[in-house]
């Protein structure tokens, strides 16, 4: 992708999941995971299809599961982001806790394929990510980049890229919040 392309960034939906499918199943993408870890309680235990199957089942019935980036009509990028409640294994997660009671989303995975970085598209994802879930009702976006929040997966993106959409840090968690009127 040239820098000079226009990047839009839309929700998966059921109409979209061919692109997100054909995203996850390039070389090097999370196809492994298919971003389920954090949405079913023992995704370890799960085959890559089970994963894929079980995303497929939550976007055909309309849950959020996130935004891809688009250059021109290809996917080039991936930003997970749904309501935490969409997340079971955040529900108990000591390193990752509810701090509000306000509608929260949450965002575990951004993903560029190598040949699409050095572009500013996480930063492009994140504040995609930011405009859907707000337009969603979201009150609060929550996300926890991998060199502040101590975890090794840098699939969770990258604090300047967190800082870039307009987040700011409270602890390992990074912010972004809108006060409803």
């Amino acid at each position: 992708m040239k820098p000079t392309h226009r990047v839009r960034v839309l929700p998966v939906t059921a109409e979209r999941w061919d692109d997100f499918e054909q995203l996850f199943g390039a070389r090097g993408a999370p196809h492994y995971c298919w971003c389920t870890p954090y949405r079913i309680a023992s995704a370890q235990h799960w085959s890559s299809e089970q994963k894929r199957t079980h995303m497929h089942g939550l976007v055909a019935q309309g849950t959020p599961i996130g935004v891809l980036a688009y250059a021109g009509e290809r996917a080039v990028g991936w930003c997970s982001v749904a309501p935490r409640e969409t997340y079971v294994k955040l529900q108990r997660s000591r390193t990752m806790p509810r701090v509000s009671d306000a509608p929260t989303w949450t965002i575990l995975c951004l993903f560029v394929p190598r040949a699409e970085r050095g572009q500013q598209l996480s930063s492009t994802l994140l504040k995609g990510a930011l405009r859907y879930a707000r337009a969603q009702g979201a009150q609060c976006v929550e996300g926890y980049p991998h060199d502040s929040a101590g975890i090794s997966a840098t699939h969770r993106g990258s604090s300047r890229a967190f800082a870039a959409a307009g987040f700011h840090a409270e602890g390992q968690r990074w912010v972004r919040s809108w006060t409803r009127r």
